[in-house]
């Protein structure tokens, strides 16, 4: 499974920020390890073990529930196309579900107004 934040990391980024993304991203991995590694003895001794390990499956399931949602599957296609890929359709799958969800949201209470969001 750690593989495939490498792979990720190579791939999602446009030639021209490839390295300096990928450095940022790679910080931020080991950043977060460290903040697990040092907190995580704390989290046992106040939620206990169980609990722990519950919040950071959840969390892996929204991890994996965000991969699914925003990547799009690029096996099989060059770096152009992924490219092109990621520049037209970032966010196709995202609009459909967000589309879904506000079909079901209940209505304001009077005095309320819903916020549209643009486009960018």
């Amino acid at each position: 499974m750690k593989m495939v934040t490498w792979i990720v990391l190579s791939e999602i980024y446009p030639a021209g920020i490839r390295g300096r993304a990928f450095a940022f991203a790679n910080n931020f991995n080991w950043a977060a390890n460290l903040i697990i590694s040092l907190t995580f003895l704390e989290v046992i001794d106040v939620f206990g073990l169980s609990w722990t390990f519950l919040f950071y499956g959840f969390m892996a399931m929204m991890a994996a529930l965000f991969i699914y949602i925003f990547l799009p599957e690029t096996k099989g296609q060059s770096l152009e196309q992924i490219s092109r890929l990621f520049s037209h359709q970032r966010f196709s799958k995202a609009g459909i579900c967000l589309k879904r969800l506000r079909r079901k949201r209940r209505k304001l209470p009077s005095g309320y107004q819903e916020l549209e969001m643009s486009s960018m």
